[in-house]
């Protein structure tokens, strides 16, 4: 791939929007009803953790050596692309579940009658053709996005919280005794989803043009994206009521629907589904990229064009095989992908790497010395 620089406020608009990906309009934390704030409260603080243990674990090397790169160093050759090409599956996976969550949205929401495939075979087009232009195109339009994903957040939150619809005491008490609600909500779902999910900027950081941006000023941006996802839980527990919310695929759609202001501002669902398509796209488009580049490390040789054709249509096959429904495509997202899927990836193998980089570099000092 070629090598493209982008700027700190455009990796600020790419972290904003991926950790919104589709949280805003599933949920985050509703179990914990109306302790939700704090789920998420708490999930934002180690999200900022998250953040930094990626960005320590590429400045672990002395050379700045790219993620790619750091696998072969710590795991050999072989060793290295085995666990890259793992990556690139991974990667290429939970792009398509939020293709998925996409295709859900959509079909239930505006086109009933409609094949999901068919909303899905859209999606990874526009977001194989996104890949194709390359990171600074990517960045780039990012920029837009985010501006018009704060709009429509902030828009829709100011006219959910006057309809008359909308009640304060739904999201009281805000604090409970139930403290082992919080935390099997926190562990491991909402940690993976979305914050550990950030491990795919591994593949993005080294392209920042500002390196000291990543480390004194990157963390605001796990911070603005986590206080919008409180203010979208607030919005959706204040209209539906905090027991009432965790029965819906969809809480966010279903406060929207209950809208009534003025008797003007109704059936305004279409603010949602064009904003889960700013998010959601950036989202699956960083996760393809990230896959891309992998396999293209692998095989240098190789068009990049077809690397895209071939991952595209490889995601869009394996789509067929993940869920017939939304109930299955929720079970495994939230109690088998936390577990067997994104702990291994987002901790297990980091954690060993750094493990392994932090032995070579006592080594190397040690031989230094002498």
């Amino acid at each position: 791939m070629m090598k493209q620089q982008i700027t700190p406020f455009q990796i600020f608009c790419l972290i904003t929007l991926f950790l919104l990906g589709s949280t805003v309009v599933v949920g985050l934390g509703l179990d914990a009803e109306e302790e939700a704030w704090l789920v998420n409260l708490i999930a934002m603080i180690i999200g900022v953790g998250i953040y930094y243990f990626y960005n320590w674990m590429l400045r672990i090397d002395e050379k700045k050596r790219p993620f790619s790169e750091l696998l072969k160093v710590c795991l050999g050759k072989w060793g290295g692309k085995t666990v890259m090409a793992l990556y690139s599956v991974y990667f290429l996976y939970i792009g398509m579940r939020v293709v998925k969550d996409f295709e859900f949205f959509i079909s239930s929401i505006l086109f009933y009658n409609i094949h999901v495939w068919v909303i899905g075979l859209v999606f990874v087009l526009l977001a194989g053709y996104a890949c194709i232009l390359g990171l600074e195109a990517i960045a780039r339009t990012s920029e837009l996005l985010l501006f018009g994903s704060i709009l429509l957040i902030a828009l829709t939150t100011l006219i959910t919280v006057l309809t008359p619809l909308y009640e304060w005491t739904n999201i009281l008490p805000l604090i409970k005794s139930d403290w082992k609600t919080v935390v099997s909500s926190i562990f491991p779902a909402s940690i993976t989803f979305p914050f550990g999910e950030l491990v795919v900027f591994l593949m993005i950081f080294p392209a920042v043009n500002n390196q000291s941006y990543l480390v004194k000023k990157g963390w605001m941006a796990v911070v603005f994206s986590g206080l919008i996802i409180i203010t979208v839980t607030e919005t959706i527990i204040g209209m539906l009521g905090a027991k009432m919310a965790t029965f819906f695929s969809f809480p966010l759609i279903k406060s929207i629907e209950m809208i009534n202001l003025l008797d003007f501002f109704q059936h305004i669902e279409i603010l949602s589904v064009i904003l889960f398509f700013f998010v959601g796209f950036v989202k699956v488009v960083l996760f393809f990229y990230a896959a891309i580049k992998g396999l293209s490390e692998l095989m240098p040789k190789v068009n990049i064009t077809y690397l895209t054709y071939g991952s595209v249509t490889a995601g869009f096959i394996s789509s067929f095989f993940m869920a017939e429904n939304i109930n299955e495509h929720i079970k495994i997202g939230l109690e088998i992908v936390p577990l067997y899927i994104h702990l291994p990836f987002q901790f297990g193998i980091p954690i060993i790497l750094i493990f392994i980089l932090l032995l070579k570099t006592k080594v190397l000092k040690k031989k230094t010395a002498v």
